[in-house]
């Protein structure tokens, strides 16, 4: 190697000027050179997707043959360098100490589904994104991700969610995930319609020939069922909910049901739902049989235990009458019930029953059964189902017809086997049929479908009464007892109890006050007549001079016209047949309002047996006493509206839904005899006699009448009982009301007249209608509120006697 140093040698050789700025020229090209490649390599190296970070950046090939041209020209063999100022190396370039350059990826997109498809269940989407990125999808219907993945190499994609809810309009949405880049995406907007749920329309899976089957869909969908040769159709409520039936007839065994729906957005129909199997049951069972008591056996008023066999697993109805006794569910083919309180007599006693399916059975064979207060109580079989008295009405006659899915059971539950019945005293016949209503949480009286398309509608509880027509029973259908042989010597002693202490703690006790009242306004009006009188003699003169003073001023003011003289207003004459027309209805009205009201058929007609019998209670109470006024007294006299007589049919009604009252206490009087106020006492206390004698022999005729027809023939029979029956009420009650003495009432006329007869009258009228009514007392007796009521009629004779006592001879002596 050449020292380029010089040397301090004289002898050494030396280099010249020129060679010395040419080797300087040469190392400052190359470095020049070196500065230049460096930033390119760097950058071609950075940016290649697949370097490497421990590859070293190369130089173009320019760079690099400049610089292999440079080193050949300073290897030179004929040329010495000076070591002082050869070129450093290369510094190797550092990963760090450069910027990169963002590059271009690919943006995604949905391949399928298309825009406006329909869609159900799994949900798969399909597309294309940047290579090896994250894709997420999602819905504007769900809050969560439906699904994760990631881009294959080549950028396809395929992504799946689990079932989505149906409806129209549901955005499906990719993003793309890439790091250092921001999200990407890409949606599509599709309708989703998943299949409709399907099952039998009972729970336990059984359904009756007509097939009802229930489900739910999407709201408003149009849902068709299918199960083999039968289908049928039913649009989805407002939750969705749907039911109908498969068609009538179809024989008993097994369907697989499907369902599928279609929506005015969906374009077409949705998937069939999964097969379900139900069970088609299209058999009535027979009649239940009744075992326990025998016909022609005596049990009690209440608590009566009846038993006796069916169909297992079938509940059991018993009637007494036309009332729902109790009932049960049949277990091991047995069954038993308690009885509630059942009006004493004789009452027809049946039993039908109604399977799991639906299917009622006829009724059974009815038999005399006689209710006393005085019987045995037959025991129950060994292992049969257990119920409950039943207080509602017979089956479906205002009741609630069980929707598609309800299981018929028993309000009991089912006896364990070798275990004596049990259950509570209940009214069995504490409400007419329609009057009950059903309990989501209870089972429903027996019904059944009556035709295709209906879940269900009311079947006949017996013979000739089938509700929800005119032909229904009511409350007052069958609501007395047979007069004749029926009612036993108790019921006639109770009666009588119940009349006594009505006129010893409401009818005296009313007239001592009414008298002790008339006597402090007598004397009130003597007192203010006196202090009147003195008061007009005292103002006479002043007057006078306000008389005098008033014409001076009118005759200076120069009025002409009578101070006497006003407008008077048209008088308007309604037809007296009018008022009475109109009292009539507001009367039967206000008698309908005595008990519970139902939306059937049968009420209308109950409605116009009122007005029937009222309308013959009012003219036999005006008639009978105007023809025995003119023949036998010589005097005439008429009929007249009477306003007040309506407030004591309310109170009568206000008493009767106080109590329950069933049968209920009326009052159907409107009318009132007129034009005897000039006649003798003793006139107007005959009159008021023969009124009421004829009352009570209306109502006995009514009474004795009764039980000679058959309620359940038909719609007519049922009127012409309702009309007997509540023209024996309103007769006994009008009776009774009016001969408490008070006010314009018949009973002040007769109590003026003759005390003795007014007490025989109303003693005989008080027992006969106390008689009517005696299965109502015997409830009523037991309620929470009869100790009230006969502690506030106790209070109320108290009362009236102190101030009748204080009034006729307290007062008078302090004066």
């Amino acid at each position: 190697m050449t020292d380029l140093r010089k040397s301090t040698d004289p002898g050494a050789p030396t280099r010249s000027a020129p060679a010395r700025s040419r080797s300087r020229a040469r190392f400052v090209l190359a470095l020049a050179i070196i500065a230049i490649a460096l930033p390119l390599a760097a950058t071609a190296g950075f940016g290649a997707p697949a370097a490497s970070a421990e590859e070293a950046p190369s130089a173009p090939p320019s760079s690099t043959a400049a610089t292999q041209n440079t080193q050949s020209t300073q290897a030179t063999p004929s040329q010495t360098a000076d070591p002082s100022t050869a070129p450093a190396p290369a510094p190797a370039p550092s990963p760090t100490s450069t910027t990169p350059t963002d590059a271009p990826v690919a943006s995604p997109s949905i391949s399928a589904p298309s825009t406006g498809s329909l869609l159900s269940g799994s949900v798969i989407v399909t597309g294309t994104a940047e290579p090896r990125s994250d894709i997420q999808l999602s819905s504007n219907t769900q809050t969560d991700p439906l699904c994760l993945t990631t881009a294959a190499a080549d950028g396809s994609f395929s992504c799946s969610s689990g079932g989505l809810p149906s409806g129209p309009g549901v955005v499906l949405r990719i993003t793309q995930l890439v790091a250092g880049h921001d999200n990407q995406s890409a949606s599509v907007s599709v309708n989703l319609l998943n299949a409709p749920t399907a099952g039998s329309g009972s729970s336990g899976g059984v359904t009756t020939g007509y097939g009802t089957v229930r489900g739910n869909g999407y709201p408003q969908a149009t849902v068709t069922a299918t199960a083999g040769a039968y289908s049928c159709s039913a649009i989805a409520d407002a939750r969705g909910g749907w039911a109908c039936n498969l068609g009538a007839g179809i024989p008993s065994g097994t369907l697989v049901l499907r369902a599928s729906q279609v929506t005015s957005w969906s374009g077409g129909s949705s998937p069939s739902s999964a097969g379900v199997t139900i069970t088609i049951d299209s058999e009535s069972p027979q009649p239940p049989t009744i075992t326990s008591p025998t016909a022609g056996g005596t049990v009690a008023l209440t608590g009566a235990l009846i038993a006796g066999g069916g169909e297992t697993g079938a509940l059991v109805t018993v009637f007494a009458g036309a009332y729902a006794a109790c009932t049960a569910t049949v277990v091991d083919s047995l069954w038993s019930c308690t009885a509630g309180t059942v009006a004493a007599g004789t009452a027809q006693m049946s039993a039908l029953q109604q399977d799991a399916a639906g299917n009622i059975s006829s009724e059974s064979t009815p038999f005399a059964l006689t209710f006393s207060t005085a019987s045995t109580t037959p025991t129950a079989p060994t292992g049969a189902g257990t119920g409950t008295p039943s207080g509602t009405p017979a089956p479906g006659a205002g009741s609630t017809p069980p929707t598609p899915g309800q299981t018929p059971s028993a309000t009991g539950s089912p006896g364990v086997a070798g275990t004596p019945p049990t259950g509570s005293s209940g009214y069995g016949d504490g409400a007419a049929p329609g009057a009950g209503t059903s309990d989501p949480s209870a089972p429903a009286t027996p019904t059944a479908p009556s035709s295709p398309g209906d879940s269900g509608s009311a079947a006949p509880p017996a013979a000739g009464h089938t509700p929800g027509t005119w032909a229904g029973a009511t409350r007052y259908t069958s609501a007395l007892q047979p007069v004749f042989g029926q009612a036993t010597a108790s019921n006639w002693w109770i009666a009588l109890i119940v009349a006594l202490t009505a006129l010893v703690l409401v009818a005296a006790p009313a007239r001592l006050l009414a008298n002790a009242f008339g006597s402090a306004r007598s004397a009130l009006a003597s007192t203010t007549a006196a202090s009147q009188a003195r008061s007009a003699l005292a103002s006479s003169g002043a007057a006078t001079a306000l008389r005098q003073r008033a014409e001076r001023r009118g005759a200076l003011t120069g009025r002409n016209r009578s101070r006497d003289e006003y407008d008077r207003v048209p008088d308007i004459a309604v037809s007296p047949r009018v008022i009475a027309v109109l009292a009539l209805v507001a009367s039967a009205a206000i008698g309908m309002l005595s008990g519970p009201i139902d939306n059937q058929p049968a009420y209308l007609r109950l409605f116009g047996a009122i007005i029937v019998s009222f309308t013959v209670l009012n003219l036999v109470s005006v008639v009978v006493p105007r023809v025995f006024a003119r023949r036998a007294l010589g005097v005439t006299i008429t009929a007249v509206f009477a306003p007040k007589y309506l407030l004591l049919a309310a109170a009568a009604t206000g008493v009767s839904r106080l109590f329950d009252l069933d049968p209920a206490l009326l009052f159907g009087l409107v009318l009132a005899v007129g034009g005897a106020v000039e006649a003798s006492r003793r006139i107007q206390g005959q009159l008021a006699l023969v009124q009421t004698i004829a009352l009570l022999v209306l109502g006995g005729a009514a009474w004795a009448s009764s039980g000679l027809v058959d309620a359940s023939s038909g719609a007519f029979s049922s009127f012409v009982a309702e009309v007997l029956s509540t023209l024996t009420l309103g007769s006994f009650g009008a009776a009774a009301i009016a001969l408490i003495p008070l006010g314009p009432l018949a009973g002040r006329a007769l109590f003026a007249w003759s005390r003795g007869v007014w007490l025989a009258s109303t003693v005989v009228s008080f027992t006969l209608l106390a008689a009517v009514l005696c299965s109502s007392i015997e409830r009523a007796g037991v309620t929470p509120t009869a100790v009230p009521v006969l502690l506030a009629a106790i209070a109320f004779a108290a009362v009236s006697v102190s101030v009748w006592v204080w009034v006729r001879y307290v007062a008078p002596a302090l004066r």
